[in-house]
């Protein structure tokens, strides 16, 4: 039994059900948010998007919440980015810059949640799906994945993705081959470069993200959180001021109760009751 999805019940944002994000919150606190258009590959219309940035920054903020999995319905796409159609009908700057917009706030959200946000990537993430699954703190990837930024061959550009493209993989050179030439990269590439965390075969997907979620919930939800924040504003810092932050940043987690828990139960020899604070 995957305590990522089962035993669980439907969680709702504000207390309302919404159309195409899927929401499931496990017994064991772990909170699965699906994109739920298969029949479009998942893509990300605006509707769909406001409805994820609610969903991660309602749940970011749950405290019942361990760990958040971000996947696609069905197994061809975890998403295949913007849909074009609704694109396309957009009359005026301020529609599109409000339909990018949302994107950025839907990075920001994933990077904002307390707890680590997993992305589950099967089949494509391509565009803007592509940015999401690469922003996530775990991208767990399997074999079949095909990453990429596609957007050139219809005359646009993955302006916003590549942001977290170029903070994952560091490198100016991998973010103008993807974002100029269009190509769409294999899963065992996307590792090499940085643009997934693990690449598994097809059928150990779950078991692997099992296997993750469960270490996950097994260790303090403050450390968790504490850990996350750090690295997600060490990345933006000259590496000097980047030392100091951190210096702080572990003085500040030495004092918190579920440190002070660690260390007790390590020398009583027995699991530790962590209480998150």
């Amino acid at each position: 039994m995957r305590p990522w999805s089962a035993p669980s019940r439907p969680w709702t944002h504000a207390g309302a059900e919404l159309p195409n994000i899927l929401s499931h919150l496990s017994d064991g606190g772990v909170l699965t948010l699906t994109i739920d258009r298969e029949e479009k590959r998942n893509a990300l219309d605006r509707a769909t998007l406001h409805e994820l940035e609610a969903c991660l920054c309602d749940g970011g903020a749950d405290e019942r919440v361990k760990v958040i999995v971000l996947r696609g319905a069905g197994e061809q796409a975890f998403s295949a980015g913007a849909d074009l159609a609704e694109l396309l009908a957009h009359e005026t700057i301020e529609a599109y810059r409000q339909h990018f917009d949302l994107v950025a706030r839907v990075i920001l959200a994933m990077h904002r949640a307390r707890p680590p946000v997993v992305a589950r990537v099967q089949g494509f993430a391509l565009a803007g799906g592509c940015g999401l699954a690469v922003a996530a703190d775990f991208t767990i990837a399997a074999e079949s994945a095909v990453f990429g930024l596609p957007e050139i061959g219809i005359g646009l550009l993955p302006m916003v993705v590549s942001a977290p493209i170029y903070r994952a993989t560091g490198s100016r050179k991998v973010v103008l081959d993807l974002m100029l030439t269009g190509r769409r990269v294999a899963a065992r590439e996307a590792l090499a470069l940085g643009l997934a965390t693990r690449v598994v075969p097809d059928p150990a997907l779950d078991a692997e993200i099992d296997s993750l979620v469960r270490t996950l919930c097994g260790y303090s939800p403050t450390a968790l959180r504490l850990g996350k924040e750090a690295v997600h504003t060490m990345c933006e810092m000259e590496y000097a001021t980047a030392l100091r932050y951190l210096r702080e940043m572990i003085v500040l987690t030495s004092l918190t109760d579920d440190a002070k828990e660690g260390l007790r139960a390590f020398f009583e020899k027995r699991p530790p009751a962590w209480k998150g604070r």
